[in-house]
Parts: C-alpha cells; sequence; structure tokens
C-alpha cells in the first residue's frame, strides 16, 4: 500500500465529513491508465482541458490496486486518491458478506455492493455533490449512482468494445452493470456507435446514451504512401496461462520467417503492452539482427513519429486502429484462439482486408511480398484509413460542454 496516497486519501474524505464539495465534473480511473508525461491520464486531457478552458469545477479521483498489482504505474499527484475508500470497500464486503452465499453470482453481489455503496454515501460522501461521472472501466459505478441517482454517468471508451467484451456486452446484451445502473457510453466515432447499437437485443444502448464523443488524441491527416519495410509488432496482454504459449507462437513466426526478413531488408520493432509483466518478457535464444525491443518509457505517439514504421503486426491490439489512421496496414496472428481477430476485426469491425489474417507463420511472406507493389500498398493503405476514419473521429469538446450544461438540468 502506498502510504503517502493512502494519507492524502484519508485527509480528503475525512474533511469532506465537514465540507461541502460541489463538482461539475468528476473523473474516476485506475493509476494504470496514467500513461502521459509526470502520470498525466491522456484518456481525461481533453476533457480536463474543457473544463479549464470553460471555468468548470472537477476533480479526477485515482483508484489502484491496494495489494500492489498497480505499483509500476505512477500516481497523479493532482488526482485525489480513493485509496481510503478502497480500504473501507474491502472491510465492508468481508462484514456484509453471508455464510453461504455464492458471491460469484451476480445478482448477490451487486446486492453486497448496494449496501457497502449505500453505508459509504452516508458517512462520507452527504457533502460531495456532482451530477456528472466520467469513468474509465466503470471504476465504482455502483457507489457513485447511490450518490446520485440522477446524475449523468459516463464510461469512455479505452479500448476495444464489441460483442463479446465483458463489461461491454455479451451475447448480444449490455454489461448487467451499465444497464441497472444507466451508464452512458462515450465512444471514439460512429462506427463503435453503430456496432452496440446494432447488436443490442434489449435495445439498451441507443444513440442517447452511446454517444461518440471521440478519441482522446488528436487523429493525423493520412499521410503514409511507402513501403520501408520497417515493421511494428505490438504484444498483447494475455493471461499468466497463456503467456507461455503466446511468446511460443510469436518465436515461430520469428524462426519461420527469419531467413525472409534478414535478405528482404526488413526491421521489427517489438513493443509490449501497457500493463505488460516486466518479470515475464518475450525473450529469443538467438540473436536476430532485424529484431529490436522499443523502450517501454516510449509512447506509441513517440514511436510513430520517429520511426517510418509502414506494417503493424498483432494479435487483437487496438493499436490496428492507431496506426491505420496514419494508413498503416495490419497483418494479425490467429494461432493463439483466444478471441480471434477475424471474430472481432472482419465480423464486427469489417475490417477491409480478411485476407491479412493469418493462422500459419510462413503465410506472411506471401502478404509482405505483395505489400512490397507500391501501387498495392498505396492501395491498402487508403483503404485502411477510411476504415479507422469510420470508427475514430476528433474529440467533440463543445458536445461535451453541452453535456455538462443538460446535467445542470436533471
Amino acid at each position: 500500500m502506498d502510504l503517502k496516497s493512502f494519507y492524502k486519501s484519508l485527509k480528503f474524505f475525512l474533511k469532506l465529513l465537514f465540507i461541502k464539495k460541489n463538482y461539475d465534473v468528476v473523473f474516476v480511473s485506475f493509476n494504470h491508465f496514467n500513461r502521459g508525461k509526470n502520470g498525466e491520464n491522456i484518456f481525461f486531457k481533453p476533457f480536463i482541458d474543457v473544463c479549464k478552458n470553460n471555468n468548470l469545477n472537477y476533480v479526477y479521483l485515482e483508484e489502484t490496486d491496494l495489494k500492489g498489482a498497480f505499483n509500476n504505474y505512477p500516481r497523479n499527484k493532482d488526482a485525489i486518491p480513493l485509496d481510503f475508500i478502497t480500504f473501507l470497500q474491502v472491510i465492508l464486503r468481508k462484514l456484509f458478506s453471508k455464510e453461504n452465499r455464492d458471491y460469484s453470482k451476480y445478482d448477490i453481489y451487486y446486492e453486497r455492493e448496494i449496501k457497502v455503496s449505500k453505508f459509504l454515501k452516508r458517512l462520507f460522501f452527504k457533502n460531495f455533490k456532482s451530477n456528472v461521472y466520467i469513468m474509465l472501466a466503470h471504476n465504482n459505478v455502483v457507489l457513485w449512482r447511490e450518490i446520485n441517482k440522477k446524475a449523468f454517468i459516463m464510461d469512455y471508451q479505452h479500448g476495444m468494445i464489441w460483442n463479446g467484451h465483458d463489461s461491454t456486452m455479451i451475447n448480444n446484451k449490455p454489461a448487467p452493470i451499465k444497464k441497472l445502473n444507466n451508464v452512458k457510453t462515450l465512444v471514439y466515432g460512429k462506427g463503435f456507435q453503430e456496432l452496440l447499437i446494432s447488436n443490442d437485443k434489449t435495445n439498451f444502448f441507443n444513440k442517447k446514451n452511446v454517444i461518440p464523443i471521440g478519441y482522446y488524441l488528436p487523429i493525423n491527416s493520412f499521410k503514409h504512401k511507402n513501403n520501408n519495410k520497417i515493421i511494428l509488432y505490438t504484444l498483447q496482454n494475455v493471461d499468466m496461462e497463456s503467456n507461455e504459449k503466446y511468446y511460443n507462437i510469436i518465436k515461430k513466426i520469428i524462426f519461420t520467417n527469419a531467413d525472409f526478413f534478414e535478405k528482404n531488408g526488413y526491421k521489427i520493432f517489438f513493443k509490449n503492452h501497457p500493463r505488460y509483466d516486466k518479470n515475464d518478457k518475450l525473450v529469443f535464444d538467438k540473436h536476430f539482427s532485424f529484431i529490436y525491443f522499443i523502450n517501454d518509457n516510449l509512447s506509441l505517439k513517440e514511436f510513430l513519429r520517429t520511426k517510418n514504421v509502414s506494417i503493424h503486426i498483432t494479435s487483437k491490439s487496438t493499436t490496428a486502429f492507431d496506426v491505420a489512421l496514419r494508413g498503416i496496414p495490419t497483418i494479425f496472428i490467429d494461432m493463439l484462439k483466444i478471441r480471434s481477430p477475424r471474430e472481432m476485426f472482419v465480423e464486427q469491425y469489417k475490417y477491409p482486408f480478411e485476407n491479412f489474417i493469418i493462422n500459419k507463420p510462413i503465410q506472411l511472406q506471401k502478404i509482405l511480398n505483395e505489400l512490397e507493389n507500391t501501387e498495392y500498398y498505396n492501395k491498402v493503405s487508403s483503404k485502411v484509413y477510411e476504415w479507422a476514419r469510420y470508427f475514430y473521429s476528433d474529440f467533440d469538446e463543445k458536445l461535451f460542454f453541452k453535456l455538462v450544461k443538460q446535467s445542470k438540468n436533471v
């Protein structure tokens, strides 16, 4: 436990017993989303900029894992840590748990969360007021709904969402926690809005509660037009049980195609997932002159700016969208058999090149050979850019400000 953050948290919430706090907007996120410079949460940056530019009063509440799983990620110096509240929640859950009850069942789990949240509201949140809560990964949504039954509670997209994503939609039904708490979903663009609405059999997702607010980073104009044989390979954050199998697949791809990469002048840069386990790295037992590992402190945006990458390889990373917005095509590896990229990227996201999904290492050479043709590469580049632009739009500051103003009337 981070004692400094715990003390800061304790101090804030004890003051709430006596002092009223009114906020136009409350931001809530885990500290592992603090991936910008000096621990900045880059997902929230455009929202916070709107608040600052329009004199809106806001607070950033930062959660963490008290067991230390997120110790490698910085704490935001401007945020109020929720450590004290999280500590109380752990204790209250144990106190409110009844014997012989199966808390893996959602209705029983949810019943307990309601009790915990009501207790915390009466004790520490009587003087805490806001009509707008914006979260990443719907952090503590039950608590915020108990605090204000009429508040606009909004979950901002922070990566992949699809029919099959357990915190968004499963089997054509929205995640129970979203429906039970009437959570609005802020998405990157109309493509994601349409995907959620068209797949929802319950009609919970609609144009009023799935809002294309835009992407948190500025979208670059389409520029990339040449294949220079520099490849970015983004690694996944898979479960520990599958990690060894996952890395073995990557090694098989490299060993199978090593001669091809060397003879044809390819360079491959591996980038770790932001939440990868530093004790469990991808390591090759043989030196390859064409392989490089990107410094973990270098962001994807910075890397793409400094290296003129022309091809991307991954299993199912959301980076496929990031690079497509620069006209860079992705080759998907469908060999792990966990959340197949075919299911997500072809069937749901409608990726324009189904033949770019491979399940045998040798198939990679055929695609790379085809992309060496300048005319074909330019065609592919234009197509993937158009595809990504349907899903991603620039952040809409006016729309966010409008939502905050609307919340004042509820």
